[in-house]
């Protein structure tokens, strides 16, 4: 029977090296065999229509940017990929400190097919950490790490989460209630009907903070594959393992993102729930052998030394369209493996990577000689290539397509006439480092295998297919079990077979881990600016003068360096010490002036802290400074700080009589000053003395009584002095009574009891000059009147003066005035509150109730109006 034979793809055949497998045609002189490579029947229900595939340009990998609208294709991840997503839902809504709108929430859905994994998240650019590792399965959040305001630790909820994100994976059968009940409006509703059956889809939950964002999160999604069938993995498909390709359930693991496997599934068909949905249709397992199609899953499986240990040969990952022609997406990834595919009379067969070992070998003898002969000994300058340089996504580059160190070889470049022959291929579905410079080293080996043979063989040569290896001793060429492969056949009427081979060497597969070249990474975001702090931070205690250089307020000034860009002010903080509870905040935009002085809420002589921040122009992060210590001055209320008629009347209460009350100390001061004076009519005087001394101790006491008359005044003065020295301790008590009577109709009497303690001197002091002139002075720390306490307790004090830090205090305790009655001069408020009141008798006037009604109008005569 006749085989059509055909190479699907190849890694250089028409993709980024010179020399077309696919397009050889087997035409020799003489030769009546047709060999339609690459166009067979069966393949074109892959390629679809030729002239639409050569013009329609299909894009794989990666998908950088969010779609949206309802014209976007249904897409899906085929191994390990990367997706901005489809927007289907966005709304602004509320749930934070009453704001209306603190939350935007984006619903992306990631694949219209089930049971992906969310494996990896990008913000802004920025990898962000997954608590857990990854997520699956139904409506599981999480809050980014990453995303979060640390905020002033001494207020609540100091620590705020900025970005949460909720998973579903096709499988849920309810639509998420949050988005039901919080996240839904009049305006942009999310019915419960919203299910997202078999789409695979996340919710993106952002709390606004212009620091972080000043538009909606930018995020990009790694996924893994959707479960895939994997025939290796099969005992009933030649494999070994559970799998069933008739129970999707039994499929997904480690084989997803094997491209062998990836591939498979495509000539299989992607179905969902029984519907097709990519791929080929109707495809058997019997037109993918088990004789082949597991040994080269196996080759895709196998460890190779990678640049962190060994990992699987050859992996390939990238979301699928579903308006991609197969034949596209199929060769896109044979790229991934250096692959090809032979589609044998309606049977598919894959050959990746290294070589097969040979299954068959020949000479020069069995070759049909007296048909003609191709042979092609090198590539001509144009086809040829001796560098490369290809592009890849970068997982750690937030999946940017990014160039693979390059791949030199010098000693090729002199064998070109010392030209460098690049290639620049892109591998869209290779996002690892490593593979990415395995298949630039064996692309460029394994394109200088120029040479290639068209011949025929006879009719036992008829079993060999594309893909197969087979062992060439020839004598005229010089070759000794060389390896060639096959890349076309075609039978001819005689049983004869005509083949085309190109030389192959396994050695252009081998690899050694020293030569990977590390990647140096890119940044994948613009820098933020570091949290910038206050520079030249200070605080102190200071006064508020007045007009006449008087201080009469105590304040805080702060100060800083106010020549900074992009800080438009600075923002404060104003504690407590004692207890660190808040006093004041506020802030200004007068940057530049450095300083500012904060009267609000401060208290003299007290000890307060003072904290600051820039106030940015641009959003970016700025930090409070420490707090320092800034402790006011004792300035308090004084008499400026009362209106002129207080004042004046408080300085008329201080100066009454005081004119006259001095003319009578000065009366008595002058007969006192006058005793030892000659010209008294008649002088009586009596001393007594009583005194002890031993050493350096003296007590005393002494008395003298004074009596004496002259022409104009009568005086008398008696006076005791207690005294008691110890070294330069001293301590004494004077008590004096003076009276005095003069012609001219003046009089005075003076009492005094002076006390002394090492020159600390306390005392009362009572002076009369008659009427209206007397005054009662007491020089002491403190003044207190106080009610005897009932037996055996203390004393009440009921009136106290005192020193307070340098000032003088009054307290007053008691619940009535003397005269029984608070008259208006007593109490002027705006507000006086009570809980309950006796209120006597109402003279005039207006009582009413809290919510306003009169109850009795005395002035006006209204009458009692019941609430």
């Amino acid at each position: 029977m006749a085989i059509f034979t055909a190479l699907a793809g190849t890694l250089l055949a028409g993709t980024f090296l010179a020399g077309s497998a696919i397009a050889t045609t087997l035409v020799a002189a003489g030769l009546a065999i047709a060999a339609e490579i690459g166009v067979s029947y069966a393949l074109k229900a892959i390629a679809g229509n030729a002239n639409q595939l050569a013009n329609q340009t299909d894009s794989f990998g990666v998908q950088l940017k969010l779609q949206a609208g309802g014209a976007v294709p249904r897409h899906f991840p085929l191994g390990r990929s990367s997706t901005a997503g489809q927007l289907v839902y966005a709304n602004y809504h509320g749930g934070w400190s009453g704001s209306p709108n603190a939350f935007l929430t984006q619903v992306i859905k990631l694949s219209d097919l089930p049971r992906c994994r969310l494996v990896g998240i990008f913000v802004n650019g920025v990898r962000c950490t997954i608590p857990g590792g990854e997520l699956a399965g139904v409506g599981q959040t999480v809050a980014i790490p990453e995303f979060f305001k640390d905020r002033d630790p001494n207020y609540p909820g100091s620590t705020a989460d900025h970005l949460w994100v909720t998973y579903y994976d096709g499988t849920q059968t309810t639509a998420d209630p949050y988005l039901v009940s919080d996240v839904s409006s009049v305006d942009r509703p999310y019915e419960s009907t919203r299910v997202g059956k078999g789409c695979a889809y996340v919710i993106v939950r952002a709390l606004s903070n212009n620091n972080l964002w000043t538009s909606a999160p930018q995020c990009l999604f790694e996924t893994s594959s959707i479960p895939l069938y994997d025939p290796s993995k099969d005992s009933t498909a030649g494999g070994n393992g559970p799998q069933r390709h008739s129970d999707p359930s039994t499929w997904g693991g480690d084989s997803d993102d094997l491209t062998a496997v990836q591939i498979y599934n495509i000539l299989r068909g992607i179905y969902y729930e029984g519907t097709w949905v990519y791929g080929l249709q109707n495809m058997t397992s019997a037109r993918l052998p088990s004789s082949n199609w597991p040994v080269q899953i196996q080759k895709c499986r196998d460890a190779i030394n990678g640049a962190n240990g060994p990992e699987p040969t050859y992996r390939s990952g990238g979301q699928i369209n579903v308006d991609t022609q197969p034949m596209n997406a199929i060769k896109t990834y044979l790229m991934a493996c250096q692959g090809r595919i032979a589609e044998i009379a309606g049977f598919f067969k894959i050959h990746l990577g290294e070589p097969d070992s040979p299954v068959f070998s020949f000479t020069d003898a069995d070759i049909v000689s007296i048909e003609p002969q191709v042979y092609r000994p090198f590539q001509t300058l144009f086809s040829s290539v001796n560098g490369i340089q290809a592009r890849y996504p970068d997982p750690d580059q937030a999946w940017a397509y990014v160039p693979a160190p390059a791949y030199y070889r010098t000693d090729l470049e002199v064998r070109a006439g010392n030209r460098r022959l690049m290639a620049t291929p892109q591998f869209d579905v290779v996002p690892y480092p490593g593979q990415a410079q395995r298949l630039q080293k064996s692309a460029i080996l394994e394109g200088q295998r120029a040479r290639s043979h068209t011949l025929v063989m006879p009719p036992a040569f008829w079993i060999y297919e594309p893909g197969d290896v087979g062992a060439w001793t020839s004598e005229r060429n010089g070759y000794d079990a060389k390896l060639f492969r096959i890349d076309g056949a075609v039978d001819k009427a005689n049983l004869d077979a005509g083949m085309t081979i190109t030389e192959v060497d396994p050695s252009d597969f081998h690899w050694d881990p020293g030569e990977y070249n590390p990647v140096t990474g890119g940044p994948t975001i613009n820098p933020r600016p570091a949290p910038q702090g206050v520079v030249d931070w200070f605080a102190e205690g200071t006064s508020l003068f007045d007009a006449d250089a008087i201080a009469r307020r105590p304040a805080i000034r702060l100060a800083w360096n106010g020549d900074q860009a992009d800080v438009s002010g600075i923002q404060y903080e104003i504690r407590l010490k004692a207890d660190n509870s808040p006093v004041t905040r506020g802030g200004t935009e007068e940057l530049r002036a450095g300083a500012i002085i904060v009267q609000q809420g401060i208290l003299p002589n007290t000890l307060y802290q003072a904290r600051g921040r820039y106030i940015p122009s641009s959003p970016r992060d700025t930090l409070w400074s420490d707090w320092l210590d800034a402790k006011t001055p004792d300035v308090r209320l004084s008499m400026r700080d009362f209106d002129d008629a207080l004042r004046a009347m408080i300085n008329s209460v201080e100066q009454f009589k005081a004119e006259e009350i001095k003319a009578a100390m000065n009366l008595i001061a002058g007969a006192l000053a006058n005793v030892a004076a000659t010209g008294w009519l008649d002088k009586r005087e009596l001393r007594s003395e009583l005194s002890a001394t031993a050493g350096g101790a003296n007590a005393k006491i002494a008395i003298l009584q004074q009596a004496m008359v002259d022409a104009n005044q009568a005086f008398a003065n008696f006076q005791t002095e207690v005294t008691a020295d110890f070294g330069e301790v001293h301590a004494s008590v004077t008590e004096q009574a003076s009276a005095i009577a003069t012609l001219n109709g003046q009089a005075a009497a003076q009492w005094a009891v002076t006390v002394d303690v090492n020159g600390n001197v306390v005392g009362i002091n009572l002076i009369n000059g008659g009427s209206g002139t007397s005054e009662f002075s007491v020089v002491v720390d403190k003044f207190v009147a106080a009610f005897p306490g009932v037996p055996g307790g203390a004393r009440v004090p009921v009136f106290t003066i005192a020193n307070v830090g340098g000032v003088p205090k009054i307290v007053f305790r008691g619940d009535m005035y003397g005269d029984g009655s608070i008259t208006v001069p007593k109490l002027n408020v705006a507000f006086l509150s009570a809980i309950s009141a006796n209120l006597g008798n109402i003279i005039a006037g207006t009582l009413g109730s809290a919510s306003g009604r009169y109850l009795l109008d005395l002035d006006n005569e209204r009458e009692l109006i019941s609430d």
